[in-house]
């Protein structure tokens, strides 16, 4: 037993901590105290058997009904908890292909990769939407033939952060009777508690669904996501599940941690909309700090829009490797020639100083 506790240490001793400051370039943080603790405690519930468990149930419902007030849902909305963006991304459309009998989908250059396998899993194609650093109704029209009844729109891109022109999109795919997805997967937590931001959500009265996940910049545990569906088309997927105490599924996994739910319930109520404007807004110092820096050194950067600063150089590959090698772990994109750093609330002021330093050795 010795040894099994031994290799267990060494090997959580190889993973690299949120609380070292090191990693620059994840999306993810330390999960709130209050989420770890609930965590704990409903680690033997599973939400894919609800019957059984009738307070993680619930919870889950309180955290979801958070989330869809945060995004302006409407009356008649319904949503469940996932695994994250990627789970999200692919229910999202299974649900598109099965309502809008559509084998064609409308997606950005810079979508996230889970884009991919989900079109690859459900035998649907990709239209490319191309833009700069976000698409604009523009690039959507210039992709649209008239035979697409799914457009993607992503708020806070993995790469720059920015936000999609998912107002005018939204306007357009409400036109044309198109099913729109925004995958708001990173800025979901963020962009409502920030001052003078577009319109993202439901607000937007042509968006159908929204990715959320609350183990980035909501700070719960992983894994802790949700899909939110402008009106109950999970109806489309259910299946009959016949070894369960429920009589009917309608989520892609059959079991499912009902710690997250209570995890992400626990964080969302106890910090509430103020206090995730704390986090958001620290953050966004903190990518203040660091922009400055930047400038102070004459380094590029793409100006962000939230706390993500794509910064160019000349090989990114090459640069991220040597920045491992100084023990700085930083995202990176070698087809916009850029590294990422995503300003998570574990990456504070000192961190952001050490790393320039050594960044201006490598780039300079």
């Amino acid at each position: 037993m010795d040894e099994i506790k031994k290799e267990i240490e060494d090997a959580f001793k190889e993973d690299l901590q949120f609380s070292s400051g090191r990693i620059l370039g994840s999306m993810c943080t330390s999960p709130h105290p209050y989420a770890k603790e609930a965590y704990i405690k409903f680690i033997e519930s599973n939400l894919g058997d609800p019957e059984l468990f009738r307070g993680s149930k619930r919870l889950e419902e309180r955290a979801i009904n958070f989330v869809a007030k945060m995004l302006h849902a409407p009356d008649g909305y319904a949503g469940i908890m996932t695994s994250g963006g990627t789970e999200s991304n692919i229910t999202a459309m299974w649900i598109c292909r099965e309502l809008m009998k559509t084998k064609k989908a409308i997606v950005p250059k810079h979508a996230h990769f889970s884009f991919e396998k989900a079109l690859s899993m459900l035998g649907m194609k990709a239209v490319v939407a191309d833009g700069k650093y976000r698409i604009t109704l523009k690039d959507v029209k210039h992709a649209y033939t008239g035979n697409e009844k799914c457009v993607v729109a992503i708020a806070g891109n993995t790469t720059f952060g920015y936000i999609d022109e998912i107002d005018a999109i939204s306007d357009f795919c409400r036109d044309e009777h198109l099913f729109l997805h925004v995958d708001a997967a990173f800025g979901g937590f963020v962009i409502p508690f920030l001052d003078n931001m577009p319109a993202f959500d439901f607000l937007n009265d042509g968006v159908s669904s929204i990715a959320v996940d609350a183990h980035k910049m909501g700070m719960s545990v992983i894994p802790s996501g949700f899909l939110i569906m402008r009106e109950n088309w999970f109806e489309k997927i259910k299946v009959r599940s016949r070894c369960t105490h429920t009589r009917y599924q309608f989520t892609m996994l059959g079991t499912r941690p009902g710690a997250a739910a209570a995890a992400s319930f626990a964080v969302m109520h106890h910090l509430g909309k103020e206090g995730y404007r704390k986090v958001v807004r620290a953050c966004m110092d903190v990518t203040e700090h660091l922009v400055r820096l930047l400038e102070k050194n004459d380094i590029e950067y793409v100006k962000p829009v939230l706390n993500v600063v794509a910064i160019k150089v000349e090989d990114a590959i090459e640069v991220a490797e040597k920045l491992k090698k100084m023990g700085w772990m930083v995202g990176y994109d070698e087809d916009n020639g850029v590294i990422r750093i995503v300003v998570m609330p574990h990456v504070k002021k000192k961190f952001i100083d050490a790393f320039v330093e050594d960044l201006k050795k490598v780039v300079q």
